[in-house]
C-alpha cells in the first residue's frame, strides 16, 4: 500500500495544483472559495505530509521535499496574486500604482515555480523507475511496451481536458510591459456584474479577405486587417469575463447577407447591443451603441470605449421628461418646422432604451416633477421660467439627484441666470463667427478633459455648433456658489466674437476660445451627491437639420448616456505604446565604440589564448 501510495500521490499533487488554474475562476462565494482553496492545499501537500509521517524526514527524499516547496509556493502565490485583484475605487487608479507591476511579477514566479514542480514531479519518477528497471531488469523489459502504453493513456485524457477548458476559459498570460493584450481591473470588475444578454457584433476583414471588392479601397482594407487580431484578443477578454456577452465578426464588404439586421455599415466598426426590457416605446427591440476603430491609434481607449458601450446598453429603462410649457423645440411651435424639430435626437434616446415622455401643465408642471422622473430635458426655451419652476428644478437636482439637460435659444429671453450665477458664470448672447461667408456657424474642436467627453471619437472632426452664445465668468455673482462647473466644449481658437453683429471680423474682435457647454455638480460634497446639469449654449446643433453631422449625434448622445455613466469608465487606462529612448553623448558614444571594437574583442583574445595555452601545458606534462 505504502509503495502505491508512493508512485501515485506526487502525481495527485501536481494534478491538484493544474487543476486549481484551471477551476478557480468558477468558484466564485467566499466560503466556497476558502473551502476550495483548503481542500486543494491538502491535495497539493499530500504526498509531503504521508511522507514525512510514514517514513520520516530521509536525505533520500531531499529532492522531493524541494519540488513540494516549489508547488506549494506556486500555489501560494497565486492566492496572493488574486487576493491583490482590488475591486475599482473612484478617484483612484491602481493602474498608476505598484500593485499591477506586483501581480505582473507574481504571474511569472507562479509561471515559473509550477513548470519547475511539474519536471521535478516527472524526473524524479523517470529516476525511480530506472532504478528499479535496474535491479529487476527482465521483469522491467517484459513489461516495458505495456507500461508505455498505459501511461500514454494515462496522460492522454489530461492533456484533452487541459486543452478544453484552456480553450474554454481562455486563459492567457500578458507579458507585455504596459499590459497591452489584457483587460485593466477596473473593466472586470465593471463587466463581471453585467446581467443581461450582449452581442458584440465586430465588422473586419479577415487577412485572406483583405483585397475587398474589386471597387473596394484595397488600402483601407488592408489597414483593417493589421487592427483585427488586437481587436479580437480584446473582445476575447471581454467574452471571457461574462458569459452573458457573445462575440461575432463579420465582413461588410463579403458577407452582404448578414447585413440585413445592422442596415447602412461598413467595416471598421463595432456593433454593442442588448435587448430591450420593453419594446412598447419603440420599434427597435434593442440597444445599441457603435464604436469606430479603423486605425492603430484607435486602440488605445478602444477598451474604454467598449466599457462605455456595454455599461449603456445594458442600463435599466430610464424615463425622460421633455418640458413643453416654456416655448421648447419639443412643443407644438415647432412641430410645423420641419428643420427645427428634434425626431432624431428623441430617436436616439429610444434607441438607447429611454422611455420618453412630455411634461407640460397637462401633467402638472411645473408645480412638481413627476416621482418617475429619472432625467428631465429643456431644449431651448424662449418664455422664462416662472420662480415655482426654477425651484423645482433646482430641488430636483439638489435633492433628488436628478439629470438635467439643458440647451439654450440666444433668441429667447430665458437666460438662465437663476441657474448660471450660482456657478460663477453668466450667458452672452452676442454671435460666434469662424469664417465670414457663413456667419454664425463654428466647427468647436476643443474639449477640455471631462470623464463625460472621453468616451467621444474622431473629436478632431468638432461639433457643429451654430447660432449659439457662450458663457463667460460672472465676476459679480453672489457666493458661495452652490453649482461647480466643468467645461465640456469650447469654440477653439479660431473663433471671434461678432460685437457689431455685422459678419466680419473688425480691429476691436479678436480670436480666442469661449465656453460653449458645461456640466454643472452640487458644490457641497456631503452626503450621496449625484445630480448634474449638462448646460448647452445652444439649440440649434441638435435640431434634424444640423445633428446628421457626424459628431454632432454622437455628442447630444454623450450628453445623455454621460450623466449617469459611471465616472471611473474614465479612469480606464489607455494602451499606449511608449518607446523608451535612449540619447548617448558624444563621449559616451566614444566609449561604447572604444570597448566594442578594442576592448570585447581583446578581452576574448586572452581568454582563449589562456586556454589554449593551459590545454597544451596540460598536455606536455602527461607526456
Amino acid at each position: 500500500m505504502l509503495l502505491s501510495a508512493d508512485r501515485v500521490l506526487p502525481f495527485v499533487s501536481l494534478v491538484s495544483l493544474f487543476a486549481y488554474f484551471l477551476f478557480d475562476g468558477m468558484v466564485v462565494d467566499p466560503k466556497r472559495k476558502i473551502i476550495f482553496l483548503g481542500v486543494v492545499f491538502l491535495f497539493l501537500a499530500s504526498d509531503t505530509i504521508v511522507r514525512a509521517f510514514s517514513k520520516g524526514i530521509r536525505k533520500e527524499d531531499q529532492n522531493r521535499y524541494i519540488a513540494a516547496v516549489f508547488g506549494i509556493a506556486a500555489f501560494l502565490l497565486s492566492v496572493l496574486r488574486d487576493f491583490l485583484d482590488l475591486k475599482p475605487v473612484v478617484g483612484f487608479n491602481e493602474e498608476v500604482s505598484a500593485i499591477p507591476k506586483v501581480r505582473e511579477f507574481l504571474l511569472l514566479c507562479v509561471v515559473l515555480f509550477s513548470l519547475v514542480f511539474l519536471l521535478q514531479i516527472i524526473l524524479l519518477e523517470i529516476g525511480k523507475s530506472s532504478l528499479e528497471a535496474q535491479s529487476n531488469l527482465a521483469k522491467s523489459k517484459s513489461s516495458l511496451l505495456q507500461n508505455a502504453v498505459l501511461g500514454f493513456l494515462f496522460v492522454l485524457p489530461i492533456l484533452v481536458a487541459v486543452n478544453y477548458f484552456a480553450i474554454k476559459r481562455n486563459y492567457n498570460f500578458d507579458l507585455s510591459s504596459q499590459g497591452k493584450f489584457s483587460l485593466s481591473q477596473i473593466s472586470r470588475n465593471l463587466i463581471k456584474p453585467i446581467s443581461q444578454d450582449v452581442t458584440i457584433t465586430a465588422f473586419y476583414p479577415r487577412p485572406l479577405e483583405a483585397d475587398g471588392p474589386a471597387n473596394g479601397d484595397k488600402l483601407a482594407a488592408f489597414a483593417l486587417t493589421r487592427v483585427r487580431p488586437d481587436i479580437e484578443i480584446l473582445l476575447d477578454q471581454i467574452k471571457s469575463e461574462n458569459s452573458h456577452i457573445t462575440v461575432q465578426f463579420i465582413n461588410a464588404d463579403v458577407e452582404i447577407d448578414l447585413l440585413k439586421e445592422f442596415g447602412q455599415v461598413s467595416n471598421g466598426t463595432i456593433f454593442v447591443r442588448s435587448k430591450k426590457q420593453s419594446v412598447l416605446t419603440s420599434a427597435i427591440p434593442f440597444a445599441e451603441e457603435r464604436v469606430i476603430a479603423k486605425e492603430p491609434k484607435d486602440l488605445e481607449d478602444l477598451e474604454r470605449k467598449l466599457v462605455g458601450a456595454l455599461l449603456n446598453v445594458t442600463t435599466e429603462q430610464k424615463k425622460v421628461y421633455f418640458t413643453v410649457a416654456n416655448g421648447e423645440r419639443y412643443g407644438m411651435a415647432f412641430r410645423a418646422l420641419p428643420n427645427e424639430q428634434v425626431n432624431r435626437f428623441v430617436s436616439a434616446l429610444q434607441f438607447l432604451n429611454f422611455k420618453v415622455a412630455e411634461l407640460g401643465f397637462a401633467q402638472g408642471w411645473p408645480s412638481k416633477l413627476p416621482e418617475d422622473a429619472d432625467m428631465l430635458v429643456i431644449l431651448g426655451p424662449t418664455v422664462p421660467f416662472s420662480k415655482e419652476a426654477r425651484e423645482e428644478i433646482t430641488k430636483y437636482v439638489l435633492e433628488k439627484n436628478g439629470k438635467i439637460l439643458i440647451t439654450m435659444e440666444p433668441k429667447g429671453s430665458e437666460d438662465f441666470a437663476w441657474l448660471l450665477q450660482s456657478a460663477g458664470l453668466k450667458f452672452n448672447v452676442s454671435p460666434m463667427i469662424e469664417r465670414e461667408e457663413k456667419p454664425g456657424f463654428i466647427v468647436a474642436k476643443r474639449f477640455p478633459e471631462n470623464p463625460i467627453t472621453e468616451l467621444l471619437q474622431k473629436k478632431d472632426m468638432g461639433i457643429l455648433f451654430p447660432y449659439s452664445g457662450y458663457l463667460e465668468s460672472e465676476p459679480n455673482a453672489p457666493t458661495p456658489f452652490v453649482w461647480k462647473s466643468a467645461t465640456l466644449l469650447e469654440s477653439g481658437f479660431d473663433a471671434y466674437q461678432d460685437l457689431n453683429k455685422n459678419g466680419k471680423m473688425d480691429a476691436n474682435e479678436k480670436k480666442e476660445s469661449k465656453i460653449l457647454s458645461v456640466v454643472l455638480s452640487p458644490m457641497s460634497l456631503t452626503g450621496e451627491k449625484s445630480g448634474k446639469i449638462i448646460l448647452h449654449t445652444g439649440t440649434s446643433w441638435l435640431t434634424d437639420q444640423f445633428i446628421p453631422y457626424v459628431m454632432n449625434s454622437q455628442f447630444s448622445t454623450v450628453s445623455i448616456t454621460g450623466l449617469f455613466q459611471d465616472n471611473i469608465v474614465a479612469e480606464i487606462p489607455l494602451k499606449k505604446e511608449e518607446v523608451d529612448t535612449i540619447t548617448l553623448t558624444d563621449n559616451q558614444k566614444l566609449v561604447a565604440w572604444v570597448i566594442g571594437v578594442f576592448l570585447f574583442p581583446g578581452f576574448i583574445l586572452a581568454v582563449g589564448s589562456y586556454f589554449v595555452y593551459t590545454r597544451r601545458k596540460h598536455s606536455l606534462l602527461e607526456v
